[in-house]
């Protein structure tokens, strides 16, 4: 029995070591997260307002994600981060939909903190760095829809989620070069729409993919929030530059008739000085009742009251203890 058992005993090590180094070099390597990543994400976290903030207690450390990346679990979320788009956050149903999808090998990294999109509503939305645009938007209507490639851009070409098309109500679908998605629109209907290289643009309505003839898909659009935001301040200062041309004119009355006033006010001051200055030899006088000589006679004066001319053209005499008017 013991002359057998060695043999068996050597074999199985050697084939045990053989499986280990086989795995060893079987398995796909694990990325190694970025050197500057935890610095990176920790320091975004405490912008955010650390433990206090939705994201809430970490969980775990910081570990490699997708090709060249890096992420942190926290109870409520997580921060992902990359060289080229840094760190970034990420919550709820856009981050589970974002995982499902496959994430940064899927749709890139995220390139703006999960935000509201400026829709009447509480959707919200994440970009990412996929060659050809991604965005995933959230609604409690509709729910965490990915919208991307050609199809996004026309989205954003008609101002996202304020537009025509409104909000996803699936992901954007790809076959045989076919981009497809439904989208809620403004209206009672769904509206559908589908790129190819071929024939561009087709929609239910026919009429939206006309707003769409020419668009250049080669680049992607800006993110539905930008889209949204750019559209309202054009508005904004149109409506302002109509404002102002408005009320240009009775502005200038105003300015003119107020500067005309305080003219006056400064020409009048001006004649007031000029009269109340004494001549060569004259004395002002005091608050309070008295007579002060001059070079012409006597300047009486009465309180602050300066005497005018005719009183200084008028003598005195003094005929009596009292003095008596000549």
């Amino acid at each position: 029995m013991t002359h057998w058992k060695k043999p068996l005993r050597g074999a199985t090590l050697a084939f045990a070591l053989i499986m280990a180094c086989g795995n060893g070099f079987l398995a796909p390597m694990a990325s190694a997260q970025p050197a500057d990543a935890q610095a990176a994400i920790d320091s975004h976290y405490q912008d955010k307002g650390g433990a206090s903030s939705p994201l809430g207690a970490k969980t775990g450390g910081v570990y490699a994600f997708g090709a060249d990346g890096a992420a942190q679990d926290y109870q409520g979320g997580k921060i992902i981060y990359s060289a080229n788009t840094g760190a970034k956050v990420m919550y709820g149903a856009i981050l589970d939909k974002y995982l499902a999808l496959g994430g940064a090998d899927a749709v890139g990294y995220p390139t703006n903190d999960e935000s509201d999109a400026p829709v009447a509503g509480t959707a919200r939305f994440s970009e990412f760095s996929a060659p050809e645009g991604a965005t995933i938007e959230w609604s409690p209507q509709n729910g965490a829809w990915l919208v991307q490639g050609p199809i996004r851009t026309a989205w954003s070409h008609l101002r996202a989620t304020d537009g025509v098309l409104g909000a996803p109500m699936s992901d954007t679908s790809v076959a045989n070069g076919v981009y497809s998605q439904t989208f809620r629109g403004q209206g009672a209907d769904p509206v559908q729409i589908s790129w190819n290289q071929a024939g561009g643009f087709t929609t239910i309505p026919a009429e939206i993919a006309t707003q769409l003839s020419g668009l250049d898909v080669s680049v992607p659009g800006a993110p539905p929030g930008q889209a949204a935001t750019a559209g309202t301040a054009a508005a904004t200062s149109s409506s302002s530059s109509s404002a102002w041309k408005w009320w240009a004119l009775p502005l200038g009355l105003v300015i003119a008739a107020l500067a005309g006033g305080l003219a006056a006010m400064v020409t009048k001051s001006s004649r007031r000085s000029k009269h109340s200055t004494p001549g060569a030899g004259t004395s002002m006088p005091r608050s309070g009742a008295g007579v002060a000589a001059g070079a012409g006679g006597m300047t009486r004066s009465a309180g602050a009251h300066l005497a005018t001319a005719s009183e200084r053209a008028r003598s005195f005499s003094f005929g009596g203890p009292g003095g008596q008017r000549a």
